[in-house]
């Protein structure tokens, strides 16, 4: 009897299973790769909400950049300088507190004033209105006061921000003490957007975002005093803590330990702790921006000076840099400070009691001795904090001159002031210099504290532009390590 054999899969057969075995495997790769890439990815649905968060910081960046360089000076209704930044709204009408909760008393924290700003209302991608806080510095009401240029107070070149910002790592990226002198580092102002409702650390339930144990109108702005009793005016129910680290529901000026952390946070079981975006106004996006301001201001007062009364096309002295703390002009100056008025009236070389008489009897034979009404550097406004950081210079063809039959009209230019760059031709009349921040490599560090440093022009202007070789030519480079003058001219 023959003895059964073994059945056998014919070769064909084999490398069909082998085949079929080999496509399961690359499936099973390819779909839970697919899985993992969805799972980690973020949906089109978070990419929206981060679109339309990021857009809303960016419109509220702009608008309190252009709001601090726009600020109407000849407002009677408040001292107002060129770099002022609004209050905060604290109880969500949209617009800039006045007498409510001591408006930017302490810690200027609240919501983005967006009404005053002329700003839609803007919404991140959670559908929340967004928070603001702006620095002692800048904010307008209460301000520290400049009684004198170069004092602590004044909002000029030489202010810094003094909010301490830390990055999701929990490190300080933006320091509120401002520990090197040439480097500003604290913001200026900080926008947030405040995202989905959360469960603060150490807080026993989610953040309550409604009126509902305290007051609002039928608007849903709030009524309690402190408004703060209302939960959506508390920041508390905004705004994010790392324990330990940073809150950000409150802020101190000028620390490195109280500030405000970027998100988002996630805990050690991977929730999230903080989701508030964060969107900073440093020294670097708002300064340059003021010092064209400031610049252009006194352009217009000089050439408003020189269309009046007697000035027939001409502009006044300077105030020598050496003479300082005085700013008043003198003969034969044609770089300085800008002098205040009123200005030392000249008559052929009469002596003053005798020049003022006949200039006051026939102004019109006589350079006009004071500033126009319609420039605004009048004393103790927003210039005591700009006019140790600004200098002019005038052409020979466009200096003073007098006669009994009236001031002689400019000859033109044939002894003009040259700019260069842009241009090596001698065409200009007059330049006005607004002093950037304090640069390192230049002049032992540019000090500015002494009344012995304040006479120095080359601790505030750089190469051509310090006047002390020459009172012709001036310089207009870009901004660098060794220069960081604005300058205008015409």
């Amino acid at each position: 009897m023959r003895a059964h054999s073994k059945p056998r899969y014919a070769p064909g057969r084999a490398r069909q299973l082998g085949q079929a075995f080999l496509l399961v495997v690359l499936l099973l790769v390819v779909g839970i790769g697919a899985l993992i890439f969805n799972l980690a990815r973020p949906g089109k649905v978070d990419i929206e909400r981060d679109r339309i968060t990021a857009n809303a910081l960016e419109q509220a960046k702009t608008a309190l950049i252009g709001f601090a360089a726009g600020v109407d000076l000849f407002d009677i209704t408040s001292a107002a300088r060129p770099g002022d930044l609004p209050c905060p709204d604290r109880d969500d009408n949209g617009t800039v507190d006045v007498g409510i909760d001591t408006p930017c008393a302490g810690g200027a924290l609240g919501r983005l004033p967006w009404k005053s700003l002329g700003l839609p209302d803007l919404r991140d991608g959670d559908g929340e209105r967004l928070w603001y806080a702006v620095s002692s510095n800048f904010k307008n009401s209460p301000r520290t006061a400049c009684a004198a240029p170069g004092d602590v107070g004044c909002l000029n070149s030489d202010a810094r921000g003094t909010i301490t910002i830390r990055n999701t790592a929990g490190t300080v990226v933006n320091d509120g003490t401002n520990p090197d002198p040439f480097t500003p580092s604290g913001v200026i102002a900080v926008i947030f957007a405040p995202g989905a409702v959360i469960q603060r650390q150490g807080a026993a339930s989610v953040q309550d975002r409604s009126c509902t144990g305290g007051s609002c109108t039928a608007e849903g702005v709030c009524t309690s005093s402190p408004l703060t009793l209302t939960p959506k005016c508390n920041p508390i129910n905004y705004l994010d803590v790392r324990t330990g680290v940073e809150d950000n529901a409150d802020f101190t000026d000028g620390t490195n330990t109280d500030g405000f952390i970027n998100g988002v946070i996630r805990g050690a079981g991977g929730n999230v702790i903080v989701n508030d975006r964060l969107m900073v106004i440093t020294y670097q996006d708002l300064m340059p921006v003021l010092q064209r301001r400031v610049a252009k201001e006194m352009l217009n007062c000089l050439t408003t000076y020189a269309s009046s009364l007697g000035s027939n096309g001409r502009y006044h002295w300077a105030a020598p840099v050496t003479g300082y703390p005085s700013y008043a002009d003198q003969t034969n100056i044609r770089f300085g400070r800008v002098p205040d008025g009123p200005f030392g009236a000249t008559l052929l070389g009469l002596g003053g009691s005798v020049t003022a008489a006949i200039c006051s009897l026939t102004p019109a034979i006589c350079m006009y001795i004071n500033w126009p009404l319609t420039c605004a550097i009048a004393q103790g406004t927003w210039w005591t904090n700009w006019k140790v950081m600004v200098f002019y210079g005038v052409a020979e063809a466009y200096q003073p001159a007098d006669s009994l039959l009236g001031v002689p009209a400019p000859g033109g230019c044939g002894n003009c002031l040259t700019v260069d760059p842009p241009s090596g031709i001698d065409d200009k009349r007059v330049v006005v210099i607004v002093a950037g921040k304090r640069l390192s490599a230049v002049a032992s560090g540019q000090p500015r504290t002494s009344t012995a440093n304040k006479q120095s022009p080359a601790n505030y202007v750089e190469d051509a532009n310090n006047g002390s070789t020459t009172q012709n030519i001036y310089t207009q480079n870009p901004a660098s390590a060794t220069f960081n003058d604005v300058l205008v001219f015409q």
